[in-house]
């Protein structure tokens, strides 16, 4: 990493409008910012955003911002970025806050319970013997409607009738229109994709 010398240099080149001197700002500082958002952002997190696109928000913020920079010594540009940081993680954990409520109330409307979710889990692992106990609630439940939503449209489909609304097989083949035999094969393709999904978010789940 440059010296503090050369960084303060390269600040006040930035602060001038110089963005060859803010892209070297950002490049000697990137592993320190990509090392400590890894290190603080939790699972359910980096179910919405990886630590690279986090950083690279920050990075867009500094861009936009680098004008009211204050320059308070040789680590305030690191400071200040990794507040920028701060910032962002808090944000995105509201973010998750707000989807895991949002499935409470959507589930609490159509007259269900949260436990289709818990259940549809349990599902998922029921033949491999892997019990699906979850680090956190709410992580379970942002991981799960993730997954979900990265689907094809006939895997998510089905499964939202058959165990999120509880339609039986034949009622799920008459909206969508498919026979007993296609909704069976269907379903179970679905979950094979869907457990797959889980199973790449290995911080989950843990045997017993």
């Amino acid at each position: 990493m440059a010296g503090p010398g050369q960084i303060e240099l390269w600040v006040a080149a930035a602060r001038r409008g110089d963005r060859a001197a803010l892209a070297k700002l950002l490049a000697a500082h990137h592993p320190a910012l990509r090392a400590r958002a890894e290190f603080l952002m939790d699972p359910a997190i980096k179910t919405r955003i990886s630590p690279d696109d986090l950083v690279q928000e920050v990075y867009l913020d500094v861009a936009r911002r680098i004008d009211r920079f204050e320059d308070r010594g040789p680590d305030s540009f690191l400071n200040w970025m990794q507040a920028i940081l701060n910032q962002k993680l808090v944000d995105a954990r509201r973010a998750v806050h707000r989807q895991v409520r949002d499935i409470d109330r959507e589930v609490a409307v159509t007259g269900g319970a949260t436990d289709s979710y818990w259940n549809l889990l349990d599902n998922l692992y029921a033949d491999s013997g892997t019990p699906s106990r979850v680090v956190r609630r709410e992580e379970a439940l942002s991981a799960m409607l993730t997954c979900i939503d990265e689907l094809s449209e006939s895997h998510r489909q089905v499964i939202q009738l058959r165990y999120l609304k509880g339609l039986s097989v034949a009622e799920a083949g008459r909206r969508l229109g498919k026979s007993e035999a296609a909704v069976a094969a269907l379903t179970k393709r679905a979950l094979t994709a869907l457990h797959e999904s889980m199973d790449r978010l290995g911080e989950f789940t843990r045997g017993s």
